[in-house]
């Protein structure tokens, strides 16, 4: 397996994945990390958040270079980002779920996007990972500020991504002042697009590579 993370260089993207009694996938999701098709270096961040199920073992004894940070107690998925990102020494910060699985460049794919336009919000076609179908590209909003998904291969302007797969620039992160911890894992994601589109920086999704 490849390993491109590396503290001998400051990483040019941090991976931060929140695991709570991730057993069963926490392998996928950190395979799909270490074998990114891409020419720079990142780290890969894991907030283990009290699991009782044995996933922070599986983290540290297979994945050596995972920079593991472990929680007494439950702190919820917005709390474990935000104290991630605090740990984070990339230029970029890359939000992944534990039970998501990045497809071979979506690293790649990120990063050329985000050095050749403004700061922004980025993130990549969701497929369903057992069918293979896209859930969505994206999402609009209804005037309730329900996510509606998009299905739109031309469209990149967004109203908000999902948070499974979020990249954001680490100085943006701070300036927006992360997630809200009493959000715990509600809408997290959606408070965070928002805000930004609100700072006047884009969300946007590019309709290639993905995550399924």
């Amino acid at each position: 397996m490849s390993d491109k993370s590396s503290f001998a260089v400051t990483p040019v993207c941090s991976i931060c994945i929140a695991n709570y009694n991730g057993a069963e996938v926490i392998e996928d999701c950190l395979n799909s990390a270490f074998t990114q098709d891409c020419d720079f270096s990142f780290e890969v961040i894991v907030h283990d958040d009290a699991s009782t199920d044995g996933s922070e073992r599986i983290v540290r004894d297979r994945y050596p270079s995972v920079r593991l940070i472990t929680s007494e107690g439950n702190v919820g998925f917005c709390v474990s980002n935000n104290r991630m990102a605090l740990a984070a020494h990339g230029k970029y910060i890359l939000l992944l779920n534990n039970d998501a699985t990045l497809l071979p460049d979506a690293l790649r794919t990120l990063h050329e996007e985000a050095i050749k336009s403004n700061p922004a919000i980025l993130s990549l076609p969701q497929y369903d990972a057992h069918t293979g179908k896209l859930v969505d590209i994206g999402s609009l909003s209804d005037p309730f500020l329900n996510p509606i998904p998009n299905l739109d291969t031309k469209r990149r302007s967004v109203a908000m991504v999902s948070g499974a797969c979020l990249w954001i620039p680490r100085m943006m992160w701070e300036e927006l002042g992360g997630f809200p911890a009493w959000f715990h894992t509600v809408a997290e994601d959606t408070y965070l697009s928002f805000m930004a589109r609100l700072r006047g920086y884009p969300v946007e999704a590019i309709a290639r590579s993905g995550f399924k």
